[in-house]
């Protein structure tokens, strides 16, 4: 069925008023019923939010369970909020309709925070009683949702591979954040372990939205 905007452009050209208004009204009706703008900055909240809610409450599991404690948290409270701003950072970049500098910053912040990780841990705290891997398939799980909840509002501009890189960094810092809850394992392990799961996850929703046919090509 043809819209009133099509019925217009096949009918002879008219001039006067009564042929404006007819066409602000048939382009009314079809914004409208199509609206164009999206609420980006309501979407960069809800991907940031995914992760934060997911590692609030994987931090309130372990602190009830007594895995963790409050003073513990306190004493990583620097290094656990640089990794919320920078997934905050990555979201708001990925999500920006412009935003080139944003989005470098972004990486930059992951780079930074990646090797915060890294140089805070120093050599082995305890004797390993699981296999490395297990690690890194905790972390890629517990950014699963923040992953999904990504890709639905990317979907909502038109794909651009830094966007999407950024959107699966800030999803990533899911599994970073809870790894600084859960393991005390050296630097060599954090490197190995840790930061590629945060690299699988970023892949990964660098991929799927890749896949996936947009919504819309807004910018």
């Amino acid at each position: 069925m043809e819209s009133p905007i099509d019925l217009l452009l096949r009918e002879e050209p008219r001039t006067g008023g009564a042929a404006r208004e007819r066409a602000l009204a048939a382009a009314r009706g079809e914004l409208a019923r199509n609206p164009p703008v999206r609420n980006w900055r309501t979407e960069a909240a809800w991907v940031f939010a995914a992760s934060a809610i997911m590692t609030a409450a994987v931090a309130g599991v372990m602190l009830a369970l007594g895995a963790t404690s409050g003073a513990f948290l306190l004493g990583r409270a620097p290094l656990l909020a640089l990794l919320w701003f920078t997934s905050a950072v990555c979201a708001w970049g990925s999500l920006a309709p412009r935003g080139y500098r944003l989005r470098l910053l972004g990486v930059g912040m992951a780079l930074a925070s990646a090797a915060s990780l890294v140089f805070t841990r120093g050599s082995v705290h305890a004797e390993p009683t699981l296999p490395g891997w297990v690690c890194t398939a905790s972390h890629v799980g517990v950014g699963l949702i923040p992953l999904v909840v990504a890709v639905v509002f990317l979907r909502s501009a038109a794909f651009r591979p830094l966007r999407a890189l950024l959107a699966g960094l800030s999803v990533g810092v899911t599994g970073a954040f809870v790894g600084e809850l859960a393991c005390s394992q050296g630097w060599r392990h954090v490197l190995g372990y840790h930061l590629s799961a945060w690299a699988i996850v970023a892949v990964v929703t660098l991929a799927v939205s890749r896949s996936l046919l947009p919504r819309s090509f807004a910018p």
